[in-house]
């Protein structure tokens, strides 16, 4: 039986997977794959609200054949009224695989060591790699390539701007973000981000000047300044 795989991280998965699976997910749009989720189920383990993250995540396992229960912090209480190995491992004797939208990113990684099956991050506070799996889909769609593409984040080096950082370098995009002093992405971050670029040519940039940041870029992206939970 082959070793499960989780998405944690969109390093994860190598530059060529990444191509692979935007160019699937595209293709797939055009010509539907079936239901290769027949007969499997899914638990979504959220303890953070969600409007889009939920339906699409519910929906697309649905239209792939899955069946999907959805499980809140009410019903969990992950760490609190169970620890997470028993929840890990109680899942993984019901479910084909954990979908988790946690705010402690670390929880997310304990649950995923204790899991057999694979685990998938919806959200955490450290990265956001679906989301940006899907920006780049847009992106790829839009553009029709993304090699050689200018990326300029606007914002707090959030779990977003993060996971764009790991992934744009991957796909050969060069990546600029501009954040106020002090709310940059950290270095160790844009350190592995360097080490996965497709090219020598790619550029990563960390400016504090949004305007000279978006100058000539082909991509501008920005968020919200506060994530949710952490307004305070």
């Amino acid at each position: 039986m082959p070793s499960k795989r989780d998405f944690i991280s969109v390093t994860d998965i190598t530059p060529e997977e990444t191509l692979a699976l935007l160019k699937r997910a595209r293709d797939s749009k055009k010509s539907p794959v079936g239901q290769p989720l027949a007969g499997k189920s899914v638990a979504i383990l959220f303890d953070k609200p969600s409007l889009r993250t939920r339906v699409s995540f519910q929906v697309g396992i649905h239209e792939l054949g899955g069946y999907s229960v959805f499980l809140g912090q009410e019903e969990v209480g992950l760490g609190n009224r169970e620890p997470i190995s028993d929840v890990a491992n109680v899942l993984s004797g019901y479910v084909d695989c954990i979908v988790t939208r946690i705010s402690n990113h670390q929880h997310i990684e304990e649950l995923a060591t204790h899991a057999s099956v694979p685990v998938i991050n919806a959200l955490s506070d450290r990265e956001h790699p679906c989301q940006v799996m899907a920006d780049l889909l847009t992106i790829y769609e839009h553009k029709g390539a993304l090699e050689g593409l200018g990326l300029t984040y606007v914002g707090d080096g959030n779990n977003v701007a993060r996971s764009l950082c790991l992934a744009a370098p991957a796909v050969g995009m060069n990546f600029t973000s501009a954040s106020p002093p002090g709310y940059n992405l950290d270095s160790e971050t844009v350190a592995m981000a360097q080490s996965r670029a497709t090219e020598d040519s790619v550029q990563l940039r960390l400016l504090t000047d949004p305007k000279e940041a978006v100058a000539g870029a082909d991509v501008v992206y920005t968020d919200v300044w506060a994530s949710m939970g952490q307004e305070a």
